[in-house]
């Protein structure tokens, strides 16, 4: 991974060549910031321009032996650390990180933003995925070999905030009595979940949201036209994984965003002469959602009532809403006042809890429909 091919993040790219070009190496740091925006490609970059035979114009030569393996993710004096599933019975010792590295060094290199949801995906397992106590041998095993080819060993925990307590205590004491030429880069998304003895011992470096000019010029290359382009950016939070997100969610939001619509003149239309007319039509398209799929919609109405009401206080910088959304908002918003938002919200969580509960559907969304006509209606 070159520093070129990371996506933003400027500053904390030149701090951290300037510390390599300087020998200024702290022997423990904290990568943290939310998903997807940029911690483990930032840390195999840094990995990887302290091990280049050839640094030059402030990056990696990717031509040298060690860049050539980095390339692989398989140079010798790396090592990855990362959560995983017990896929041995309790007789054996327990599965390690080594026993998943190659399906991990792929998912990696096609997607140097993976998310822990794409790797439990790629695990193949519903079990959520953890740094068991047995790794902290392994880091201790790996530590005390000699390094190969580079003047540094590196090591890298990603999601560290998932490793066993009695795992973390292992690291911790590795932390207190540091090895000579030893790179520690520990990442994480939630920072708090690392045992505080750990955080006190490490060179925090917090990344922030990435700039909405670098997520532009990254979508340029799909050809996204600018408009829907600046709506999947407004909604990505400055996360390169939540941007993928959006993108691969379109065609399903734009589902939920047409029973919404179809929700809200319905229960505004409502009336007794024609009631089970209005109501049985979209009653069963929201039935054939399935569990999951009504709690996305559930989730998504939320965020359009959301939007509607901002919108409605002329707040446009904080309204996150797609063109057809934006449209639909200028007649609709209006209804979403002070005076009822709170219960719309109210009624649309209760829903997704009653769902998430496994209520039977059809009573839910009947019962939602008849508060939401009566709350539109006040």
């Amino acid at each position: 991974m070159l520093f070129r091919d990371v996506i933003g993040q400027d500053d904390i790219k030149a701090r951290l060549i300037r510390s390599v070009d300087e020998g200024r190496v702290a022997h423990a740091q904290l990568f943290y910031g939310i998903e997807g925006v940029g911690c483990l490609p930032m840390a195999l970059a840094y990995a990887q321009y302290l091990s280049c035979e050839h640094r030059t114009g402030g990056d990696s030569c990717g031509q040298c032996a060690s860049c050539r393996q980095y390339a692989k993710l398989s140079h010798p004096d790396l090592h990855l650390v990362f959560p995983i599933v017990n896929k041995k019975s309790s007789g054996d010792d327990g599965s390690i990180c080594n026993d998943f590295l190659p399906l991990f060094r792929d998912a990696v290199l096609s997607n140097p933003y993976l998310s822990f949801e794409d790797w439990q995906e790629a695990l193949g397992d519903d079990k959520k995925p953890v740094i068991y106590t047995r790794e902290g041998d392994e880091i201790i095993r790996k530590l005390n070999l000699k390094s190969f080819e580079s003047p540094y060993k590196v090591m890298i925990i990603w999601c560290a905030d998932r490793m066993h307590e009695a795992c973390a205590n292992k690291v911790l004491k590795i932390l207190e009595e540091p090895q000579g030429q030893t790179l520690f880069i520990l990442i994480s998304d939630s920072v708090e979940d690392i045992i505080p003895t750990i955080r006190s011992r490490v060179q925090q470096v917090f990344f922030p949201p990435i700039e909405h000019r670098y997520l532009s010029e990254y979508l340029q290359r799909f050809g996204i036209e600018e408009g829907t382009a600046d709506f999947f950016i407004r909604n990505s939070r400055g996360s390169i994984s939540e941007l993928f997100l959006q993108m691969s969610q379109s065609d399903t939001r734009q589902q939920y965003f047409r029973m919404f619509t179809q929700l809200m003149r319905t229960c505004w239309n409502l009336n007794e002469e024609t009631f089970s007319e209005q109501w049985k039509p979209l009653l069963n398209e929201f039935i054939a959602l399935g569990r999951t799929g009504q709690l996305s919609f559930l989730q998504n109405s939320q965020r359009l009532l959301r939007d509607n009401f901002v919108y409605n206080l002329s707040a446009d910088s904080l309204v996150y809403l797609s063109s057809d959304e934006l449209d639909f908002a200028r007649k609709f918003a209006r209804f979403v006042s002070e005076n009822n938002v709170e219960d719309l919200m109210d009624e649309f969580a209760l829903a997704e809890s009653h769902i998430d509960r496994n209520t039977k559907d059809q009573y839910v969304f009947l019962d939602l429909m008849l508060s939401l006509h009566r709350l539109l209606r006040a």
